[in-house]
C-alpha cells in the first residue's frame, strides 16, 4: 500500500475514534435515561433502602457520569461487558449464543435483496419506458409502503401456513432445520430492503448511461452485457457499495422486528426482552454492538469506495 493510501486509511480510522467515544457516552447515559431505578430493579421490589443503596454502589451508579464512563470503558477493554440483571449470565456469553443468528439473518437478507434489486435496477435503467419496467416500479412502490412485520406475516401465511413447506417460526434443529427456519426471515428482510436498493441503483446507472464515455461506446455499437460489464457496473460500483452499507445498517433495525416476528433467538429479540424487563447491562451492551456495527459498516464502505474509485486522489 502506498504512503498516500496509508495516510488516507489512517485518517479515516482516526475519524471513527470520536464517533465511538460519543457512542460509548450515549451507552453510559442510557442507564440514566431509561425509566425506572436500575438499583431497585436488580435488588428486587421487596429490598430495603439499605439493600438498594448497596446495589447502587456495587453497580457504580452513585458515581459521576465521568467516573461511570471511565469504569465502563476500562471494563470493556478487559473484555468484561457485565452480567445480566435477570439471570446473572455474562453478557459476552449471551452475545456469543445469539450473534450468529443475527449475522446469518443479515447476510441472507442482503443476498436476497441484492439478487432482487440488481435485475430490477438494470431493467428500470436500460428499459425505463417498457411495460415490465413500469410494472416493476409499481411493485417496488407497493413493497416499500408495506411494514416489515406485515410482509413477514403475509409470507408466513402464503408459504408456511398455506403449503406447510416451511416452519412459521423458531430456529429449527440442526443445519437443515436452521436453513429452513431462516428462509422466510431472509425473504422478509430482503424484500423490505429491495425497493430502496433497486431505485437508488437504477438512478446511479442512469447517471452512468448519460456519461460521455458510455454515449461514445453505444454510438460505436456496444450494447447488451458487454456494455453493462465494461462501463455500467464498473462505474456504478462505488455508489452501490455505499448504498449496500446503508442498506445493511437499516437491516440491523429491521432484524429486530423480523426476529420478533419469527421467534428467532437473535440479538434483536434479546434487546426487546432486556428492555421490557429493565435489564440495563444487556440493553447497554447490545446498543453498543448495534451502534459499533453501523459505524464499522460505513467505515468499510467508505474505504472500499475510495479504493475502487479511480478518481480518488491519495493526498
Amino acid at each position: 500500500m502506498s504512503v498516500g493510501r496509508s495516510r488516507f486509511v489512517t485518517g479515516r480510522l482516526l475519524q471513527v475514534v470520536p464517533v465511538l467515544a460519543v457512542l460509548l457516552l450515549i451507552v453510559v447515559l442510557l442507564q440514566q435515561l431509561m425509566p425506572g431505578d436500575p438499583a431497585r430493579v436488580v435488588a428486587g421490589p421487596r429490598a430495603t433502602v439499605e439493600q438498594v443503596e448497596q446495589v447502587r454502589a456495587d453497580l457504580n451508579l452513585d458515581s459521576s457520569v465521568a467516573a461511570q464512563f471511565g469504569t465502563y470503558v476500562s471494563n470493556l477493554a478487559d473484555g468484561d461487558a457485565g452480567s445480566s440483571n435477570r439471570t446473572g449470565v455474562p453478557i459476552t456469553t449471551i452475545v456469543g449464543d445469539r450473534v450468529g443468528v443475527t449475522v446469518w439473518l443479515m447476510v441472507g437478507g442482503l443476498i436476497v435483496s441484492t439478487l432482487l434489486a440488481v435485475p430490477a435496477a438494470l431493467l428500470m435503467a436500460l428499459r425505463p419506458r417498457s411495460l415490465r419496467a413500469r410494472a416493476c416500479g409499481r411493485v417496488l412502490t407497493i413493497v416499500l409502503n408495506c411494514p416489515v412485520f406485515w410482509v413477514g406475516l403475509m409470507l408466513a401465511s402464503l408459504l408456511a401456513l398455506g403449503t406447510g413447506w416451511l416452519p412459521v417460526g423458531g430456529y429449527g434443529v440442526g443445519f437443515e432445520g436452521h436453513v429452513r427456519s431462516m428462509i422466510l426471515p431472509w425473504l422478509t428482510i430482503g424484500l423490505a430492503g429491495t425497493p430502496l436498493l433497486a431505485r437508488s441503483a437504477a438512478a446511479s446507472l442512469r447517471q452512468v448511461l448519460a456519461a460521455d464515455h458510455v454515449t461514445t461506446a453505444r454510438s460505436l455499437g456496444l450494447s447488451g452485457w458487454p456494455l453493462v460489464r465494461r462501463h455500467l457496473l464498473r462505474n456504478a460500483l462505488p455508489p452501490a457499495i455505499t448504498l449496500l452499507a446503508f442498506q445493511a445498517s437499516a437491516m440491523l433495525f429491521g432484524a429486530v422486528v423480523v426476529e420478533q416476528t419469527f421467534g428467532l433467538p437473535g440479538l434483536g429479540t434479546e434487546l426487546i426482552s432486556a428492555a421490557a424487563q429493565r435489564d440495563f447491562p444487556v440493553v447497554q451492551a447490545l446498543t453498543l454492538i448495534f451502534g459499533a456495527a453501523i459505524i464499522t459498516l460505513n467505515l468499510l464502505a467508505d474505504l472500499a469506495v475510495a479504493l475502487l474509485d479511480p478518481r480518488t486522489t491519495w493526498q
